[in-house]
């Protein structure tokens, strides 16, 4: 459970913004793979790092939707490198070889991931200080192509860094193109090397992840055989564990410390909140509780794996067994349980 509990807190993410999952409706989903080679320049940060030691880079990518600047996802992190020099006088070079994948339905020009570079620096006291050196805007699905592929080509292309944050996309002064907007100060010389394309071989394991979530091979994606070769890149030819049928019967649930005490706090509460949002006053009409429903499914960290059924509950009768009371003798009213019955779920373990 420890395992999950830390792979389902890392797994967070941010919901696109709706209008544009109303666009995409229609659209079917589709997998991706961007492949981050290295990034070059020597004046990456120059003057913001003299005096550090042992500085490391790292790359951050994120999702961010142009039209309604609004940062969706998770923002995936690459591990720490340090720069190297590629010869006398030659600019530097840090060899990140990470290949990131996803699958969305989100196939609009205005839809980007935006790139960052981090400089990570050991302080004295052995805490880290972190500082962004620049950013860049990878076109994911540019308009003159069709909304359904990236750029046709597989080969390698040169992402172009500018100065500043990617908090700065978030201001509606910046009017597309961005790239070509007087307010984004190019950084010369340093660039990062990469290339996108379609990845057809995810569709089998897209179950086991959610929808525009930028994920790296070597994450653990439960559900999935982890790769073991030099590469430990699971998801470049994903092979799915063998599945099971598990049955979930007499299931019972405690609310603490009652039953009828937590759905009277839960209502106030709820009462009070419908009052803010809307910035009424009270005028006799309120919240209730018409039915109590539990949803189960199966989850491996990342997502539910199928959509969760639904089970109505009820409250037990007074009196009606151990099984309804709780670990300290506490009476059957604070317990909610379904019927008594089974009902099948898929299960997909590691």
């Amino acid at each position: 459970m420890t395992e999950w509990r830390t792979l389902f807190d890392g797994s967070r993410v941010i919901p696109p913004h709706n209008q544009s999952v109303r666009l995409a409706e229609e659209l079917p989903p589709a997998c991706f793979q961007i492949a981050l080679k290295h990034l070059q320049g020597g004046s990456i940060g120059q003057r913001l790092l003299e005096g550090l030691q042992g500085v490391r880079f790292q790359l951050r990518v994120s999702l961010f939707d142009v039209s309604h600047r609004h940062f969706f996802g998770r923002t995936w992190k690459s591990p720490l490198l340090q720069q190297t020099r590629t010869g006398s006088g030659q600019a530097g070079r840090v060899p990140f070889n990470e290949v990131l994948y996803f699958h969305t339905s989100l196939r609009h020009p205005g839809v980007v991931a935006v790139v960052e570079v981090v400089s990570v620096a050991q302080k004295a006291d052995g805490s880290q200080s972190a500082l962004g050196c620049g950013f860049g805007i990878l076109r994911l699905f540019p308009s003159q192509a069709s909304p359904g592929e990236p750029r046709a080509g597989q080969a390698d292309r040169r992402l172009n860094l500018y100065h500043g944050s990617p908090r700065g996309l978030l201001y509606q002064t910046l009017q597309e193109p961005i790239e070509q907007s007087a307010l984004m100060t190019p950084m010369e010389g340093a660039h990062l090397q990469y290339s996108l394309k379609p990845h057809p071989a995810l569709e089998a394991a897209a179950h086991l992840l959610p929808p525009n979530v930028l994920v790296s091979g070597a994450e653990s994606v439960p559900g999935i055989v982890p790769s073991s070769g030099e590469t430990a890149d699971s998801l470049q030819k994903p092979r799915l564990l063998k599945s099971f049928t598990c049955y979930l019967d007499k299931l019972s649930l405690t609310l603490y410390p009652s039953l009828e005490k937590f759905e009277e706090e839960l209502l106030q509460l709820l009462n009070a909140d419908h009052l803010s949002r809307k910035n009424w006053h009270p005028d006799g009409n309120s919240v209730v509780i018409q039915e109590r429903r539990l949803h189960v499914g199966v989850h491996n960290g990342w997502g539910f794996l199928e959509r969760p059924q639904v089970v109505v509950v009820e409250p037990e009768a007074e009196g009606a067994g151990a099984g309804a009371a709780a670990s300290d003798g506490a009476p059957s009213a604070g317990s909610a349980r379904p019927p008594l019955r089974s009902w099948p779920c898929a299960a997909v373990c590691s």
